[in-house]
């Protein structure tokens, strides 16, 4: 079967997409299920941010980063178990935990990312920071991201082997819950990493920093250049890599104009910490929600169950409001929990209906946009070739981000807020 610049020999559909019409039911049970983990452990990253208010008050240029990061962790390794999925739906490994190539290379390839993408991010937020007026330095910045990066790199590759893995084994459909459950680990490993990183590094001298700072870069680059050159057959490695790579640089960027945004606001928010509980879960589910429709949609391009046209068909249509439908409960528990929280922890915030407005109508018009780009993004890079798996979440998230920001900061000065 010829799909794009794909061939996909003739395979049995798993039980996951035996069928084109899978029951709306099942597919909304799965993944609100995965949404409202998603949410609640997004606002353990938001009491983070809530608490360590003191942290960011100290070195404010981490407000740069922090969003960028937390969304790269997502855009690398949610991929990563979006490319399991499809490895799982078109037979190319199975879910016993053994060695394959696929799994492997991709193992390397996503690690490799990772270590990368935490210099780039680290360069571009002292440079970002500094331009706006938050004052940091080279070092700091970079021992930070390389050592946050480092530390959940690796247990976001096994939780997300382990999550599309049993998910598969159990009859549930991986592309309903990798997305969102590794984006939330992702974040609650992210945001505590970063703080336990400047914790770490302000307990040494200069000196001692500039050391650390040049052991862990040849640490992390040697071995990918390393490999990169050998000989060895790297099929997947090179693609994932050369499709990837530049648009997370380009995500990347996303990331930190979405930090930038923030940092403009900083005395606001820092002055009402409970909004700041509210931002990374209403980002994160935007994103998530995203993540499901792109894990979704290049499957079901992948197994030739639906075509690339502008004009998106009656089930694509049926896709875009059921996120839709998502969102009104999910942005409804993110509001209500994050207002519980701030309450239970004394944490200044606005009042109850005002938080749950403004994170339903910003909700809402995000999921709209969502939905066009992911459609969109899907298909025209399946068409040109390019595998979706590798480049359409990074796209989504890094896009909901920005945008996400801006909708829920739009719709706070619509509202006299800040």
């Amino acid at each position: 079967m010829e799909t794009g610049k794909f061939t996909l020999t003739a395979i049995p559909l798993p039980i996951a997409y035996a069928t084109q019409d899978k029951p709306f039911f099942k597919d909304f049970k799965e993944s609100f299920i995965s949404l409202f983990l998603c949410t609640v452990g997004d606002l353990i990253t938001g009491m983070f941010m809530g608490v360590f208010t003191g942290s960011l008050a100290m070195l404010p240029a981490l407000i740069v980063l922090i969003p960028a990061a937390i969304d790269m962790r997502g855009n690398i390794f949610a991929s990563f178990g979006s490319r399991l999925g499809t490895y799982l739906h078109t037979g190319q490994i199975n879910p016993k935990f053994k060695s394959a190539e696929p799994l492997n290379q991709s193992i390397t390839s996503s690690t490799a990312s990772a270590f990368i993408m935490s210099i780039f991010l680290g360069i571009l937020a002292v440079v970002v920071a500094n331009a706006i007026g938050l004052k940091t330095t080279f070092t700091d910045m970079l021992l930070i991201s390389i050592i946050a990066g480092i530390l959940s790199a690796f247990l976001m590759l096994l939780f997300a082997i382990l999550i599309a893995f049993l998910s598969y084994k159990h009859g549930w459909d991986p592309d309903n819950l990798t997305a969102p459950l590794i984006t939330l680990v992702g974040d609650m490993l992210t945001l505590p990493l970063i703080f336990l990183s400047l914790s770490l590094i302000t307990g040494f001298e200069t000196r001692i920093r500039e050391v650390l700072l040049i052991v862990l870069i040849l640490v992390t680059t040697l071995p990918i250049l390393k490999y990169s050159l050998s000989k060895k057959p790297k099929e997947y490695y090179s693609k994932i890599m050369k499709e990837s790579l530049p648009i997370l640089m380009v995500c990347g960027i996303l990331g930190i104009l979405s930090g930038t945004f923030l940092g403009t606001k900083i005395e606001s928010l820092i002055t009402i910490p409970g909004l700041l509980i509210l931002i990374p879960p209403f980002l994160e589910d935007g994103g998530a929600m995203g993540g499901i429709l792109a894990a979704r949609l290049s499957s079901m391009l992948h197994l030739g169950l639906t075509d690339y046209s502008i004009k998106p068909s009656k089930k694509i249509l049926q896709m875009f409001l059921m996120v839709h439908i998502l969102g009104v409960p999910v942005f409804t528990l993110v509001g209500v929990f994050a207002y519980t929280v701030a309450q239970v922890m004394h944490i200044q915030t606005i009042a109850f209906p005002l938080m749950l407005f403004t994170t339903i109508v910003a909700g809402e018009v995000l999921i709209a946009i969502i939905n066009l780009l992911t459609y969109y993004a899907s298909i025209l890079s399946f068409k040109k070739g390019i595998d979706p798996d590798n480049v359409t979440i990074p796209i989504i998230t890094s896009v909901v981000d920005l945008l996400g920001v801006m909708c829920f900061i739009a719709v706070l000065v619509a509202v006299d807020v800040i």
